[in-house]
């Protein structure tokens, strides 16, 4: 007797990956369930958006509606040291090969929210308050456990799993082990202000970063027209030699010991509470396997100094659904079926995180920092800051590639060998 299936793909999840995969299958005919356990709007971290965004937002049919949701505008970003008057402008317009250099800031449970209704409207079956609890693999497909807001568990079969359920691990507990990244253990403490003043004109969007002695820095993003994210992001040994009992009580401190945010902020009211992260940076084990992937934070979180989560997200939730997509029509969601999607999801991090961990090394962050920084360096890692991981390798990519990697290896030693899962594989 032929199995019954009640859709082709479930998705656990329905942040910015899982709704991307969604979307990206149901516009192709799949039939797709998304269950997400919280109900939209919901707060989330992660404002700041990158140029190459726009062509992901693109390939699913949701340009056009983000566009249209009022979100801030960002053309660029911009460094200040703590002991200078001298901020350092990154425009995005100056980056190689940035087709559309204008991004946004968002709101992230207005944002999250656009685009989980983008999915529904595409034709996913969108299910709130639904809290996934068990997956049941067998040849023929999986069984998904779940109970909803009032408690009622029910269970639905599919032939393909897409774990998207953020740091929560749905399926990446099940499969393999998180591997946190020993040179980017760092802590975060971060909330929301008002009558922070802001850049005039077209840099009134920008994000802006103040980096401290201690190798720390602070994110001020402009999330709407009054509205200012102020966090910062802090080594463990920093953050515990100067931690407070709370985290609103940790944030004060560290502001008071920033100068030049004590000034942005000295006028500001706080309207949130702080909240608190920890040790955020990891990369799975194993990405994908027989009849699932991991997508996003589920698979991956790097550092947020280049702001490059919620586009690492969305471009694997779209890579995930293109392999499935691909595995469906050929009757092959073996392990098989999903090489190419993890050699990309890995290369990728790795790429952004050679320049994060640099970031971190004063010497390199000083000569990126410095306005007289040659052979394009600058531009390189305006390139990096755009989202691009992958130039077209012409002339002038090579020289800017070439001296930025330069630069970043003097500083960076390669990764260890624990986030290094396949990698010979990758490089063939």
């Amino acid at each position: 007797m032929a199995d019954v299936y009640d859709f082709d793909v479930a998705i656990v999840g329905g942040g910015p990956g899982g709704s991307a995969a969604a979307a990206s299958l149901a516009r192709r005919g799949r039939s797709v369930v998304v269950l997400e356990r919280a109900r939209f709007p919901r707060f989330h971290i992660g404002e700041s958006q990158l140029p190459w965004i726009n062509g992901v937002l693109t390939a699913i049919g949701a340009a056009d509606v983000v566009a249209g949701a009022g979100f801030v505008r960002k053309w660029g970003a911009s460094f200040m040291a703590d002991d200078s008057e001298t901020e350092r402008y990154a425009d995005f317009a100056r980056a190689p090969e940035v087709p559309q250099p204008q991004t946004y800031q968002v709101p992230r449970d207005r944002f999250d929210q656009v685009l989980l209704e983008h999915a529904a409207s595409s034709g996913a079956d969108v299910r709130q308050g639904c809290q996934a609890t068990v997956a049941d693999f067998d040849a023929d497909g999986v069984s998904i456990g779940y109970t909803d807001a009032g408690g009622t568990a029910s269970t639905t079969r599919v032939r393909a799993v897409i774990d998207a359920s953020g740091r929560y691990g749905f399926l990446a507990r099940k499969f393999g082990q998180r591997r946190a990244d020993p040179r980017l253990r760092n802590i975060a403490v971060h909330r929301q202000y008002e009558g922070v003043p802001r850049l005039e004109g077209r840099r009134a969007g920008d994000i802006r970063i103040v980096t401290r002695p201690d190798g720390g820095w602070f994110w001020l993003i402009p999330i709407s027209e009054t509205v200012m994210s102020v966090g910062v992001v802090m080594p463990r040994e920093s953050y515990h030699a100067i931690a407070r009992a709370t985290p609103d009580d940790t944030l004060d401190a560290v502001v008071a010991d920033t100068p030049n945010v004590l000034r942005l902020v000295a006028r500001a009211r706080a309207i949130t509470t702080a909240h608190f992260e920890a040790d955020y940076s990891y990369l799975h084990s194993c990405q994908a396997g027989d009849r699932f992937a991991l997508v996003g934070d589920a698979g991956a979180f790097l550092d947020p100094i280049f702001s490059t989560g919620v586009l690492l997200a969305m471009q694997s939730g779209i890579e995930a659904a293109d392999a499935i997509h691909g595995g469906l029509h050929s009757g092959n969601l073996s392990a098989s079926n999903f090489r190419a999607f993890e050699r990309r999801v890995v290369r990728r991090y790795q790429y952004f995180r050679r320049f994060a961990v640099g970031f971190y090394d004063p010497a390199f962050r000083d000569l990126f920092l410095n306005p007289s920084s040659r052979f394009g360096l600058f531009e390189a890692v305006l390139s990096v800051l755009a989202g691009n991981w992958r130039p077209s390798f012409g002339i002038r990519s090579r020289l800017w590639l070439f001296f930025a990697l330069v630069a970043v290896q003097r500083a960076v030693p390669l990764a260890p060998r624990h986030l290094r899962p396949r990698l010979a594989d990758h490089a063939r």
